[in-house]
């Protein structure tokens, strides 16, 4: 190979590396500038994704049977606590024909606790127990009677929610709900009950007896003195009876130590 003929080769060879190189320079270029303009995937918002798949607690899942009642009255620690899962229950038909449960009204301040069988119509409206016309001779009873403020006693009922027409609870209705009401007392701990009427005191005491057997006298249950009066719905009937009511009442007081006024009669 001559000297031009060498000459030439090595300028081809030397330009061919050059453009090998500036080539590489350029693929690795490209490639960063690929690597930096790629779209990162997004995170998932942590509190949103949280907001979606846990939603709010609201408590135990509705009670549809007596044991289910009985677990859940005994695990209530509190009465708002007791009051959900009364406002859920739907152990028994009542839950489907109800406007809304009738829980309790007033406050334990004078440790007392009158006791009716079941909401009526305008309770069931309300969600109030005895706001009716006999719900008023109660507050009147209350009031007038007793001389104090119906807010500083305690109203219920066996029965949490309006069985249709006004129909008397069935014995299955009554025995699913009594333990949201035995919960009920044993977390206001009343001193005295009064059951308004034959069938809530016959519930409370537990036996058949007319009125004329379980009335004028003090019962004791659990520790808690029992005073069974009629029911104020009994007394619109039967306005005569409303003297033997006051004779009940004045026991009830003699018990909590509320002054009975000069004349012991109302």
């Amino acid at each position: 190979m001559n000297d031009d003929v060498r000459e030439e080769w090595s300028q081809l060879v030397s330009g061919a590396r050059k453009e090998i190189q500036r080539a590489k320079a350029r693929g690795a270029r490209s490639t960063r500038a690929t690597r930096s303009t790629k779209a990162e995937p997004k995170a998932e918002p942590k509190a949103a994704a949280k907001a979606v798949t846990e939603p709010a607690a609201s408590g135990p899942a509705p009670a549809r049977s007596g044991a289910d009642v009985r677990a859940q009255a005994k695990a209530a620690r509190t009465l708002e606590e007791l009051r959900g899962c009364v406002a859920r229950c739907e152990a028994c038909s009542l839950h489907k024909t109800r406007t809304q449960t009738v829980f309790q009204d007033g406050s334990p301040v004078r440790r007392l606790m009158f006791i009716g069988e079941a909401p009526g119509a305008d309770e069931d409206r309300t969600g109030v127990p005895f706001v009716g016309r006999a719900g008023q001779l109660l507050t009147d009873i209350i009031t007038k009677g007793m001389g104090i403020a119906r807010e500083e006693v305690l109203i219920a009922n066996v029965l949490k929610c309006r069985p249709p027409d006004n129909r008397e609870p069935t014995p299955e209705e009554k025995s699913i709900c009594t333990p949201w009401l035995d919960r009920q007392i044993e977390l206001h701990d009343p001193k005295v009950l009064i059951p308004l009427g034959r069938h809530a005191s016959m519930h409370i005491l537990g036996r058949e007896a007319s009125m004329g057997e379980m009335r004028t006298r003090i019962h004791e249950i659990g520790g808690r003195q029992v005073v069974p009066t009629y029911h104020p719905a009994y007394l619109l009937r039967s306005p005569g009876e409303k003297k033997e009511c006051w004779k009940d009442i004045q026991l009830a007081m003699g018990v909590l130590g509320i002054p009975i006024p000069s004349g012991g009669n109302r």
